[in-house]
């Protein structure tokens, strides 16, 4: 369905109506029945309605179904009743997996475990995604705090031994090669012209010299972990405001938290945590992450990259030309899109599965803009005026739609996105 007269915050407040003020003959929803079922079990999951509520509503938007049956209308009544027990089982099966995670793991088998559980989580999803009970998110909140809280405290008994390493002299070819496990890497902008990357380490020996690999060949820094298992290494580094060549971190089971860096290429790459960037500024910029939220703010890079699994992916405020951003289970939120330097193209591509993909460009400018959208299970709304549409198909429950601003091909500026979900809604704004 393409909606061209409500606005999505629209649809919402139509179904959103108490069943105490609801008036079958005088409240009028244009969604389809299956939109409106997601919109009323999105308000019960997140607690704005009863599931006595939520059973009624259901019921009242497609009333017939219910007086076809037979008698005494018995089906009609146990629908509702699947309906929000559907929503509770979901709920008790995550808490109670947590809890089996929570006592069962152990620490040489962290990765497997995560995968395990992971696993669960996301088979759940795909076969109640309809439901939009939003797994996703808590599967990421919940390793992500799990492996920052004192939940992962494995390494709390072992001494924390702490070493400071200095690269004076920073210039425009420089390459910064950083490397932690079981740790955080946090990146902050300093006054001095060095690096300064401070790093700690936790072992149950007392070889940290042992385990830290570092090493400077003209103008590439390296500081790696020669050791992995049962160990945590964290860096904290301060970065001049130069420009450099490379910048490269990788962890896992720990957060990369990045504040004002400027390089040509810059990649981040974790797992079971977040991946926050504020203020990066690189020609490319490429992260990659597994159960975590990925995090973008204040971002200028021509070409962004974000490769990611049962990963949340939120970006705002960013200048580009080009972003590739696919998850999986996973929404896609971009805020506030604007041109990269003088390139007169902005290029999206977005994919995901089970899961929304939302698209607010907050557009004052005059940008021609050319959409092709796809999902299955769910809705695609296009809140762009003055559009033309090519190709609309909705066959089954799979959702397609091309379409272009009205003499697209005259705008200086232009903005094309390509966006690909399933059993999620698709909403682009201008």
């Amino acid at each position: 369905m393409i909606n061209a007269r409500l606005g999505k915050k629209d649809e919402i407040n139509v179904c959103k109506l108490k069943i105490s003020a609801w008036d079958e003959e005088e409240a009028v929803c244009i969604m389809s029945i299956s939109e409106e079922r997601m919109f009323i079990l999105k308000m019960l999951e997140e607690g704005k309605i009863t599931s006595e509520e939520a059973a009624r509503l259901l019921e009242a938007i497609d009333p017939d179904k219910g007086t076809a049956d037979s008698g005494s209308g018995f089906k009609a009544q146990q629908r509702k009743t699947n309906f929000a027990d559907e929503v509770s089982k979901v709920r008790d099966k995550l808490n109670e997996w947590k809890k089996e995670f929570k006592k069962n793991y152990n620490q040489k088998d962290f990765e497997r475990a995560v995968d395990e559980f992971s696993s669960k989580v996301e088979k759940l999803g795909k076969n109640l995604a309809y439901t939009t009970i939003g797994v996703a998110d808590k599967l990421v909140d919940f390793i992500s705090s799990f492996v920052e809280t004192n939940s992962f405290n494995v390494f709390g008994k072992y001494k924390a031994t702490n070493r400071v390493f200095e690269v004076p002299d920073v210039n425009e070819d420089m390459e910064l090669n950083i490397e932690a496990i079981n740790g955080h890497i946090l990146v902050k902008k300093h006054m001095e012209n060095k690096v300064i990357i401070r790093t700690t380490v936790k072992s149950p020996a007392d070889n940290a010299d042992e385990i830290l690999d570092f090493s400077r060949e003209e103008n590439k820094v390296t500081l790696k972990c020669n050791k992995i298992g049962n160990i945590s290494v964290s860096h904290e580094i301060f970065l001049p405001s130069v420009k450099v060549k490379n910048i490269s971190l990788v962890t896992k089971n720990g957060k990369v938290y990045v504040e004002d860096s400027i390089s040509e290429n810059f990649e981040a790459v974790t797992s079971n945590s977040n991946v926050d960037l504020m203020g990066v500024n690189g020609d490319k910029i490429n992260v990659s992450n597994k159960n975590g939220r990925i995090n973008f703010g204040y971002i200028i890079g021509k070409d962004i990259n974000i490769d990611a699994v049962n990963s949340v992916i939120e970006i705002r405020q960013i200048k580009t030309t080009n972003i590739n951003a696919s998850t999986r289970n996973g929404r896609i939120f971009i805020e506030n899109v604007h041109n990269h330097n003088d390139d007169p193209n902005i290029n999206m591509n977005l994919k995901t599965s089970s899961a929304d993909i939302k698209v607010n460009m907050n557009d004052m400018e005059k940008r021609g803009y050319k959409i092709k959208a796809q999902t299955t299970h769910a809705e695609i709304n296009l809140l762009i005026p003055e559009m033309t549409y090519r190709n609309i198909s909705k066959q089954m429950s799979s959702n397609f739609v091309e379409a272009d601003s009205d003499g697209y091909d005259d705008y200086i500026n232009k903005v094309n996105i390509v966006a690909e979900t399933t059993n999620g809604n698709i909403e682009i704004v201008k």
